[in-house]
């Protein structure tokens, strides 16, 4: 039950950053309550203070959004500092991925009006991190 409203949650999360660019701090609220009281898996504190200071650290050299931070934070908590690297790895693929969809969308299509600058992250991060707590979860279906 819980990997179905994750699930549905980066889904929903992964939908709004592609349509407005922009990860609303009422979903992470909800998100960091669920993550907290309804995991199955330990909560580590480490992982969610370390993704924290290195999402600031990054966001004051503007490479990331707050949102997209937040979110990787707080879906961290259930990830231990050991499986930390392959989310980050995961996430680093699926935004090469999205990065490489949206540059040949705007080869194809030309027109500057309606082209959003930047990469919807928020979609990459969903990805990496929702597979490493996925694969945490797995052996014990």
């Amino acid at each position: 039950m819980y990997l179905i409203v994750l699930a549905i949650v980066c889904c929903v999360i992964s939908i709004t950053d592609i349509s407005y660019r922009k990860i609303h701090n009422s979903i992470l609220a909800m998100l960091f309550i669920f993550q907290c009281l309804l995991s199955p898996l330990d909560i580590h504190m480490t992982t969610f203070l370390l993704v924290l200071t290195l999402g600031l650290i990054s966001y004051v050299f503007m490479w990331f959004g707050a949102g997209d931070i937040k979110y990787a934070a707080i879906l961290s908590l259930t990830i231990p500092l050991t499986d930390l690297p392959w989310a980050y790895v995961l996430t680093g693929f699926s935004g090469g991925l999205i990065a490489v969809i949206y540059w040949m969308k705007s080869k194809v299509i030309s027109d500057e009006c309606h082209i959003k600058n930047g990469i919807p992250y928020g979609v990459a991060i969903s990805v990496g991190f929702y597979l490493v707590i996925f694969v945490q979860i797995a052996p014990h279906i």
